[in-house]
């Protein structure tokens, strides 16, 4: 009985020790063709950004030269009937002597050229009619021309870069220059790879295969052959498809031209409606692929032997292995433990912490403001002593029926004085440390109520753009008024020498979350102050003028509300500080 399951374990291993021999072959062919590819995409990304890049090169050469032309004082007077042609041909003859382009011409508005720098040769531009060039009906519409095609004067393919001639805000016509990248090209055949360009309609312009020049990626449409044909683009081109046998997309894929397979890399080059093409032949993976299943077919059989072996030393070790995991695995979950004991005591004591600074901060903010609350106090108390004055004059006069007014303004004023005391106790409370909702703007509110006197006595002009309904978040409105005052104060602070102070307050939604954002017109910071800014400790103001823990508490109390916030410096100079909260969920359904 025992060797017949001892025979019937080692049939089942022996066909299990095939299906992984098998797997492991399947794996290392396949991960060697991925692990092929992905090492010839690499290459393929940086030798198509070399191509790209000295082909840009070669048109950016030339492509501020029409421009530079169409400003020049003999080509617009040749273009307006004011100047000689002649004369405009010589210009153009020696400053393409110096480039050292292909041609350069101009076209008059009817697409007539006038003046060309070839205007001595046999093949010269001058009186021939471009008007059917797409380049001149761009241009003329006042944008740049870009046109590759085959010369219909000379024969040759080139690139047509051109931009329009004003004079009074008027286009007059066209400056031209034509390129001929047949050197470039002739770079790239010389280099051995497989790299084009085509252009809209898929025809290929530049390759360093000659036999796919003018070829296309797909069959053209009758329309688009009609418009080639119509544009003379590629005059005695058949323009037949290399049919690839679907789209390219834009990045990297394979593609089969013809018996040949190719991984492709593609981009669109800057400023034109060209893509350059990076072919890379599938004969390296499929000849690594045979190499290494070779290798492994001939390794199968020690995987076997080697899976035997372990399956004997694992049976042998598996109980040891065992009990030295049930230990390892109860050491960890006792250290665990300790470590989230720890790790909680940790975090109520910040917590503690940061509500103590939060309360300093809050009672040092009302002693840096008791100036101005004091002022603001002042006001209403010496015009109460006025009205009081006044009412005695009136009841020694007789006049008592002019008392009632008199103690209307006192009574006003004590009430605009209890509201400022009032919001003073507010302010002052101790949080509860519970997180309910809050409505970010009536924290605002009571923030800007509290800091009014300063504001007013600064003379500051406060900006206010919020959404009209409510913006409910998760917090202590105790802590959220600290992080308004805590910020607002602070861009008080940076506007003091300012002569202009302004600040702004956005209230927004983006997605889930509310945005805060406080603007200020003062000097901004530099990169250092902005990478300590809410470090303990760190502060920018001259000693005993702060300890630096405003903005760190600030910080760690919109962390403990699952918001973030950022400094920045904003081109219009000064600094903003943005506060991002996440906004409560029934807020976002």
């Amino acid at each position: 009985m025992f060797y017949w399951l001892s025979t019937y374990s080692r049939v089942t291993l022996s066909l299990a020790g095939v299906m992984i021999a098998g797997l492991v072959v399947w794996l290392a062919v396949s991960s060697t063709g991925n692990l092929t590819i992905n090492e010839l995409e690499k290459t393929a990304q940086a030798r198509l950004a070399l191509y790209d890049s000295s082909l840009r090169a070669a048109i950016d050469r030339y492509r501020y030269l029409p421009y530079v032309v169409s400003r020049h004082h003999q080509v617009i007077d040749a273009i307006a009937g004011t100047g000689n042609a002649h004369t405009a041909s010589l210009y153009l003859e020696k400053v393409n002597g110096r480039a050292g382009a292909a041609a350069l011409y101009v076209l008059d508005q009817r697409g007539m050229t006038i003046a060309s720098s070839n205007w001595n040769t046999a093949d010269s531009f001058v009186g021939e009619d471009y008007s059917f060039r797409p380049y001149f009906n761009q241009s003329i519409a006042g944008h740049e021309g870009f046109f590759f095609g085959i010369g219909v004067t000379t024969g040759r393919a080139g690139l047509f870069i051109s931009t329009p001639i004003s004079r009074n805000d008027q286009i007059i016509g066209v400056v031209v220059v034509k390129l001929e990248l047949d050197e470039l090209e002739k770079n790239w055949q010389d280099g051995g790879e497989v790299v084009f360009v085509a252009d809209a309609d898929g025809v290929i312009t530049l390759t360093s295969r000659g036999d796919w020049k003018y070829r296309t990626l797909l069959p053209l449409s009758a329309a688009d052959r009609e418009r080639i044909t119509r544009n003379r683009q590629y005059v005695g081109e058949d323009l037949n498809s290399l049919d690839i046998g679907g789209q390219i997309s834009d990045g990297k894929g394979t593609l089969a031209i013809g018996s040949e397979q190719f991984l492709y890399d593609v981009k669109k080059i800057d400023g034109s409606d060209w893509r350059i093409f990076y072919l890379t032949s599938m004969s390296d993976v499929t000849a690594r692929q045979g190499t290494v299943m070779l290798i492994t077919i001939i390794a199968s059989g020690l995987i076997m032997l080697i899976i035997l072996f372990l399956r004997e030393r694992e049976l042998k070790l598996a109980s040891q292995r065992e009990a030295l995991e049930f230990e390892r695995i109860q050491s960890l979950n006792t250290r665990l433990e300790e470590e989230i004991t720890e790790r909680r005591k940790t975090e109520n004591e910040l917590r503690g912490t940061q509500n103590e600074l939060v309360q300093a901060g809050k009672l040092a903010a009302l002693g840096q403001m008791s100036a101005a609350i004091a002022h603001e106090i002042n006001q209403p108390i010496a015009a109460i002593r006025t009205f009081c004055a006044s009412a005695k004059l009136m009841i020694e006069r007789g006049k008592t029926e002019q008392l009632d007014q008199n103690i209307s303004q006192i009574s006003s004023l004590t009430e605009r004085m209890g509201a400022i005391t009032g919001q003073l106790k507010t302010f002052s409370r101790k949080s509860t440390g519970v997180l309910e909702p809050v409505d970010l703007k009536v924290a605002l509110d009571n923030a800007l109520q509290l800091l009014s006197p300063q504001l007013e006595t600064e003379n500051c002009q406060l900006e206010r753009h919020e959404l009209r309904m409510p913006l409910m978040v998760h917090a202590d409105l105790v802590r959220i008024e600290q992080v308004c005052v805590n910020i607002i104060r602070n861009a008080l602070d940076a506007m003091i020498d300012s002569p202009k102070k302004r600040l702004r307050i956005d209230l927004t939604t983006a997605e889930s979350n509310v945005i805060m954002r406080i603007s200020d017109t003062g000097p901004g910071m530099d990169d250092d102050a902005l990478a300590l800014l809410f470090d303990p400790f760190f502060t920018t103001k001259d000693p005993g003028q702060g300890v630096g823990l405003g903005l760190s508490v600030t910080y760690g109390i919109v962390r403990d509300f699952g918001g973030s916030i950022k400094a920045y410096n904003m081109t219009s100079g000064g600094a903003c500080f943005e506060v991002r909260l996440p906004l409560l969920r029934e807020q976002t359904s």
